[in-house]
Formats: C-alpha cells, structure tokens, sequence
C-alpha cells in the first residue's frame, strides 16, 4: 500500500510541474493557472515522501484519551486576585 502511494505521489507531482510548464509555454506568461499547479506540488511530494500517514496505523502511540471532566483535575487551583498581584484595574 505504501509503494502505491509513493508512485501515485511522484507521478502526480511530475505531473502538476509539467502542467505548469505547458500552461506558462501555451499563455507564453506566468498565469494564475500556472502558480496554482505549482503550488498543489508540494502536497503531491509530501504524499509521496511521507514514510507514514495517520489513517493506515492501527494504533495511536502519541495520543491521549481527552475529557471534558473537570473532576479530573489533581486538585483546585486558587487563583490569585489580580490586584493583590499588582495588576491595576485599567480606568477607560
């Protein structure tokens, strides 16, 4: 699966730069057309270099199991009035 990707991801970059050159050889200027190819390559390349994607790993290493509880807090944070702290009270 990943060979497919790689293959797909050079093709498509090669040929999004020679879209690119065939618009700006037709138009004989850089056009929008033309900067709009050559800005879509990179996420051609990134596609083809990338040595994994998220969707094909089965497990998640780096991500943790997120919650809107605010129980889990290790304990109750005191807050400070912020005048004690020095901040004034801005006079508009």
């Amino acid at each position: 699966m990943a060979g497919t990707r790689v293959v797909v991801g050079w093709v498509l970059a090669v040929l999004l730069v020679g879209m690119s050159a065939n618009s700006f050889i037709a138009e004989g200027a850089l056009t929008a057309e033309a900067w709009g190819f050559l800005l879509l390559t990179p996420l051609a390349l990134a596609m083809a270099l990338s040595p994994t994607v998220p969707w094909e790993g089965a497990d998640s290493e780096g991500v943790e199991e997120w919650s809107d509880d605010e129980s889990s807090d290790k304990g109750e944070k005191d807050v400070p009035d912020p005048i004690e702290s020095g901040f004034d009270i801005p006079v508009l």
